[in-house]
């Protein structure tokens, strides 16, 4: 659940599937057509430029209210750890784009 919640681990969901994980991008990432890494670089652009196209698409915005929600944060804290995250992680997510 690491993308809303800050503990730096995007494959546990401790427990809430309604928490954003590495799973949870997947399923967005074939929703959008688009691979893993494709989706996470959408995202992190659009956290990064606030580009509310993007974010205030519906599944993007379901998936960080329930994310929200499961964690006891307020949506713009989970964006900003999903961010957090993403930015960690924007050097492995621009090499595979750029392949």
């Amino acid at each position: 659940m690491c993308y809303n919640c800050g503990c730096q681990n995007p494959d546990d969901d401790m427990g809430s599937p309604d928490n954003i994980t590495n799973s949870t991008l997947n399923h967005l990432s074939k929703h959008w057509d688009k691979s893993f890494d494709e989706t996470r670089l959408i995202l992190l652009q659009a956290l990064e430029n606030q580009d509310q196209k993007i974010l205030e698409e519906v599944h993007i915005k379901e998936m960080f209210g329930k994310a929200a929600k499961a964690w006891g944060q307020s949506v713009d804290q989970a964006k900003s750890n999903t961010l957090e995250l993403l930015k960690n992680e924007e050097k492995s997510l621009v090499d595979s784009s750029s392949k």
